[in-house]
């Protein structure tokens, strides 16, 4: 594959909920000042005098650490707490993240292919949008998601985006990760070499699109790889038939009328163009909640407040799902509110709000250095540009039902 090829990533009725009640944690650590106390709490059962507790331990007071050190800024946007990753290893906390998105050059756009120009494309610069807007009365938004130690962010982000759009227009029908991880070929090793080791929320939805996608009940998620139980294609278009540029291009890729995709409901996806606030808010306030990559690496203590804490250069890690903005009074700050996949005692009930500014695309955009480490596939670019708190405009996909 030529090294010089760009690579990037794709995804799309609003009904406005009322504004979600955000918890506050000031100054705390989860009231756990104790390993004991943490193994009580999140069921570890390390034998004392063993190094494998000697070894946690010392984890854990290097995060209470810099918890307490944290929380001691009076100026401080956001909280930081102990959580049940407050004992992992960088190799364990890096398996969790999982997720290495599609990666592309700065100027790469005329080289990527161009599918039917998308809803979102455009923007009207007079469209008055609404100050706030969260989807967390979706059941779906609602229900506890941990992926677990299987590096299947992107799975999980694509199941979620998809089941939540479906429910927001009215169908209850559920998608499942375990299959996404299980099937989705990634023969250009984009995020990774596939399943629990990494790959992205477009290869899914390009084999989705394809070949359908199973529910829950069918396919319960197992948090580690499995065999893909479809043995024959279904009816649509056959992996291979399309090349990557394809696969990523901007703009709605159509699902095929009478294909196994177009079975489930799904009509469509669409790429958001790359580090552009508009189409991303646009898409969030008037369609659904919509899968982002993130950076994803400085999560691990969020506790609850406005995460502030991403450099404009960030390496991207992690799929999520954002589900709204807002504005906090308390800080007279704007946000993102984005859904992650470490269950619901994590962070403000399983969700972050990130520093939202107007002109993020332009003020607030670094370079991604490490893409072969986070957002890289075969031959892709050696760095990339990423805009917003935590690189949160570099890759949006949106699904259409």
């Amino acid at each position: 594959m030529d090294a010089t090829r760009s690579f990037t990533l794709l995804l799309c009725v609003f009904s406005a909920s009322p504004a979600i009640a955000f918890k506050s944690k000031i100054g705390l650590s989860s009231g756990i000042v104790s390993f004991e106390a943490f193994q009580e709490k999140y069921g570890r059962t390390f034998s004392e005098g063993t190094p494998e507790f000697a070894h946690r331990e010392r984890l854990f007071e290097r995060e209470l650490e810099k918890v307490e050190q944290h929380n001691a800024n009076p100026n401080r946007m956001w909280d930081a707490e102990i959580n049940h990753l407050s004992d992992r290893t960088e190799a364990e906390f890096s398996q969790l993240l999982g997720w290495k998105g599609v990666a592309r050059g700065r100027a790469a756009v005329g080289e990527v292919a161009q599918h039917r120009p998308g809803n979102f494309l455009m923007q009207r610069v007079q469209e008055v949008l609404p100050e706030e807007i969260n989807w967390s009365n979706l059941s779906t938004i609602q229900a506890d998601v941990d992926q677990g130690s299987c590096g299947s962010c992107w799975a999980v982000a694509t199941s979620l985006v998809l089941q939540a759009n479906a429910e927001a227009k009215g169908s209850h029908r559920t998608f499942s990760p375990q299959e996404i991880v299980d099937c989705t070929p990634n023969p250009h090793h984009c995020g990774g070499t596939g399943g629990c080791e990494g790959s992205t929320v477009e290869l899914a939805m390009n084999w989705i699109a394809s070949h359908g996608l199973a529910t829950n009940d069918e396919v319960p998620y197992m948090a580690t790889d499995g065999s893909c139980k479809k043995t024959s294609l279904l009816a649509g278009v056959e992996d291979g038939d399309q090349t990557l540029e394809e696969m990523i291009a901007v703009g709605v890729h159509e699902v095929a009328a009478g294909s196994a995709g177009y079975l489930t409901g799904l009509r469509g996806w669409e790429r958001l163009p790359e580090n552009k606030y508009l189409p991303v808010m646009k898409a969030v306030a008037t369609h659904g909640p919509v899968a982002i990559s993130v950076a994803a690496r400085a999560w691990s203590s969020y506790g609850s407040g406005i995460f502030d804490s991403c450099s404009k250069d960030a390496v991207i890690d992690h799929a999520v799902t954002l589900i709204g903005y807002g504005k906090d009074s308390r800080y007279d700050a704007k946000y993102w509110l984005v859904k992650n996949s470490w269950g619901n005692s994590w962070g403000e009930d399983g969700n972050i709000r990130m520093l939202r500014t107007d002109t993020e695309d332009t003020e607030h955009c670094g370079t991604d250095t490490q893409p072969e480490v986070g957002t890289g596939c075969d031959g892709g670019p050696s760095e990339v540009t990423v805009c917003g708190m935590c690189g949160i405009l570099y890759d949006t996909v949106v699904p259409h039902f």
